[in-house]
């Protein structure tokens, strides 16, 4: 069971007063019983480690016989809490960083999911600024401990710091496609309802979450609701996030099959992993691609080196085809 003090260490902006004091009450809420996961499980699941982890592993992990830019699994390791921690501590109920609450028309829908994105890429640029910490002027790395904890209390070193950010980013990326319709089969007419929309059938990573798209979303692009629990409770009337996670699997598969009413039909689980480890990768390749912009080449890519936890000397160079690197295949779903 977790205190207030460590639901309530991470919140989001809020403007006084009354948003101060909504958050605080429920921040005494939430100290009072653990929660149910309502995003990617965080937690070990069936036949090995929570959904996020095994979406990082399928991403960035080491092909056999090793890779020129793979995370080693100490790194992924270091990592692994700070991508658990929005599930875990008052964000948990702060839908931008779920991607949670894009059900409504009028616009409101397309604002939730575009506060979302707004998240993703503000904790991507603090990732950047967090990394000019890593390494000294010259690229030599700096001293880390590298050890973050699930719950991270005082000034985290510097690694830590960056991993804080880097993983709440991943984290709501990766949330994305488990909340969302973007990889959902479609459905027959007469099977769409409002606890059953229709799905959009992407595949891959949304072209709307790349770094350089400043568009709206897709049409039809929708989340479920969430404002508490229970959902049928506070979410009477919307299309829930009940009705539209694919958080979970259902036995150790492969490939996996969904353990929610909406994934584990159509393959709509295997498909959201799938796009989930993409967008993880894109999302590492472009943020490698800003450290080197924005450092300069040999300090960017000491600190992508530091992150991926290579020493820079034995760091392989980057390969580089028509402008963008070389991407590393991964298969949907296996740890």
């Amino acid at each position: 069971m977790f205190t207030k003090r460590i639901f309530c260490k991470d919140p989001p902006a809020l403007r006084p007063p009354f948003e101060r004091w909504l958050f605080l009450g429920l921040c005494a809420v939430l100290s009072l019983a653990p929660l149910p996961a309502r995003a990617f499980d965080p937690f070990p699941v069936e036949g090995g480690p929570g959904e996020h982890r095994r979406i990082l592993d399928a991403a960035l992990g080491c092909p056999p016989g090793g890779g020129a830019d793979c995370w080693t699994v100490a790194a992924r390791d270091r990592l692994e809490p700070a991508l658990r921690r929005p599930d875990i501590t008052a964000i948990t109920v702060w839908n931008p960083a779920h991607c949670d609450g894009g059900d409504l028309p009028d616009g409101r829908g397309a604002a939730a999911l575009a506060a979302c994105r707004d998240w993703i890429r503000a904790e991507l640029d603090a990732a950047v600024r967090a990394a000019d910490r890593l390494v000294d002027p010259g690229g030599a790395p700096r001293q880390v401990r590298g050890r973050c904890g699930t719950l991270q209390l005082g000034d985290p070193d510097v690694l830590c710091a960056f991993d804080h950010h880097f993983g709440r980013a991943l984290h709501a990326a990766q949330d994305f496609y488990s909340h969302t319709n973007w990889t959902d089969r479609p459905l027959p007419p007469s099977e769409v309802s409002l606890r059953s929309p229709q799905g959009l059938g992407g595949t891959g990573p949304i072209p709307w979450l790349a770094p350089d798209d400043a568009g709206s979303p897709p049409a039809g692009l929708m989340s479920g609701c969430f404002l508490f629990f229970p959902e049928g409770l506070f979410c009477q009337g919307r299309t829930r996030h009940a009705d539209l996670n694919k958080d979970r699997r259902h036995g150790s598969d492969t490939p996996p099959v969904g353990g929610t009413p909406r994934g584990e039909v159509g393959g709509n689980f295997a498909r959201a992993f799938d796009a989930a480890a993409g967008e993880t990768a894109r999302i590492w390749t472009d943020l490698e691609a800003r450290l080197v912009a924005t450092y300069g080449g040999a300090r960017g890519r000491a600190m992508a080196c530091v992150i991926r936890g290579v020493e820079p000397g034995a760091c392989a160079p980057v390969a580089v085809v028509g402008g963008q690197k070389a991407s590393v295949g991964f298969r949907a779903g296996i740890a």
